[in-house]
């Protein structure tokens, strides 16, 4: 299944956060699940950058991190305040709500320019910081502020970068 994770998660550009918390959660519990997703993250996201380089939409990049740092931290915060029923409602609960949002911005061609784009970002940047499943938000906002193809795939990584290093720092699992 992990094999099965990565390999979805590395020709697609996100999926990872969505299927790792199925196979991490009975192995480990729910308490270090986003932690360990957020490493994985930020492994995916160096080769990711390596690869699609040339395609990187810098100035969007930088409207994100900015927007979503704080709020991630306040999202990480948020996730070591709870136990581990509350971990793992809270991850089940994000698999739900991230599949309603994705259906509900593509019945709606919803659009966005760089103030909305930097709103999003800050709610991205909170479900980060604190839950699974983040990726198809961030994908949603790229496409919704324009990027296609691989300048959403070249992107990603580069908002990723500082994220879920807040998280891994932040989470008690690891302190």
């Amino acid at each position: 299944m992990a094999v099965f994770t990565s390999l979805v998660g590395g020709v697609t550009g996100y999926g990872t956060g969505a299927l790792m918390p199925i196979v991490l959660v009975p192995i480990v519990g729910p308490e270090p699940v986003v932690p360990i997703i957020a490493i994985s993250a930020t492994l995916t996201n160096l080769s990711r950058s390596l690869a699609f380089r040339s395609s990187i939409d810098w100035r969007r990049a930088k409207l994100v991190v900015v927007a979503a740092i704080p709020t991630c931290i306040l999202g990480a915060w948020g996730y070591t305040l709870l136990s581990g029923p509350g971990a793992m409602l809270l991850i089940g609960a994000m698999l739900v709500v991230v599949v309603i949002l994705r259906r509900l911005v593509a019945r709606y061609d919803f659009r966005v320019r760089d103030r909305g784009l930097a709103v999003g970002a800050c709610g991205w940047g909170f479900v980060v910081g604190g839950a699974n499943g983040a990726g198809v938000i961030i994908i949603s906002l790229l496409m919704a502020a324009g990027l296609t193809g691989a300048a959403v795939i070249a992107t990603i990584p580069q908002v990723g970068r500082a994220c879920p290093r807040s998280t891994i720092f932040r989470s008690r699992s690891f302190c």
